[in-house]
């Protein structure tokens, strides 16, 4: 089985605005940063990661149920001139059958569970038009260096694998804008007395003003779009 990422969200489960903590609701609404959030995607079998990841995946012998499913956002800066600085994307994961242990439901595993941009710099170092080595000295012209520098950026990191309450951390970088669509896949995992899985979709998002930063979160009106459940087999 071949799973393509698309391009743009295909169903949108819910759009808008997000609300500001109280304490920046003074700035105005037009910092607020507006989101879309996708309908999520859901596979019967893990299985369907073979092609996506390049290599077998083997569920483990613990009697669970496994699920993939593919989370999708868009986002948009807000009309005033400040940037989005970081964004939270999450799952809260609950079993169907409330009988059951909380930690029944979990994600297997996350993915990108990291991916990195890279960044070239070089820095000119002159070494000076003459060295002294001893009694003898050199003159090299004004001879130099030059230092190539490499720093490797998270822009998706995922925390939480093996819990019921993973999420990834989106930061922005040049080859990776936060504007846009962004997908990610999970994993999801259920032992037999969950009955399924109750699933929560949460999103954050903080951007940087002349105040400092302010963290804008999902209206509480969006809540209702943003709950499935996984039935089991």
């Amino acid at each position: 089985m071949r799973i393509a990422t698309p391009t743009e969200i295909e169903e949108i489960a819910w759009e808008g605005p997000l609300e500001p903590p109280a304490v920046a609701k003074a700035i105005g609404k037009d910092v607020r940063p507006v989101a879309a959030i996708g309908k999520p995607e859901v596979w019967e079998s893990a299985k369907a990661l073979e092609n996506e990841v390049n290599r077998v995946w083997t569920p483990p012998l613990s009697g669970a149920s496994f699920w993939l499913v593919r989370l999708a956002c868009t986002l948009r800066k807000p009309a005033s001139l400040v940037d989005i600085s970081e964004v939270e994307q999450a799952l809260y994961l609950r079993p169907k059958n409330r009988q059951a242990k909380a930690d029944s439901t979990y994600a297997y595993s996350l993915f990108p569970d990291r991916l990195t941009a890279e960044s070239k710099t070089e820095f000119t170092v002159n070494l000076g038009p003459a060295l002294k080595f001893g009694e003898a000295e050199f003159n090299l012209g004004g001879a130099g260096a030059t230092i190539e520098y490499r720093k490797v950026y998270p822009v998706i990191q995922s925390y939480g694998a093996g819990s019921p309450s993973p999420y990834w951390l989106f930061k922005p970088h040049a080859a990776h804008p936060l504007e846009g669509d962004q997908f990610v896949y999970a994993v999801l995992a259920a032992q037999q007395d969950a009955g399924g899985i109750r699933v929560s979709l949460d999103l954050k998002v903080t951007i940087e003003t002349g105040l400092g930063p302010f963290k804008f979160a999902l209206p509480d009106k969006a809540r209702a779009n943003l709950s499935f459940t996984v039935p089991m087999n």
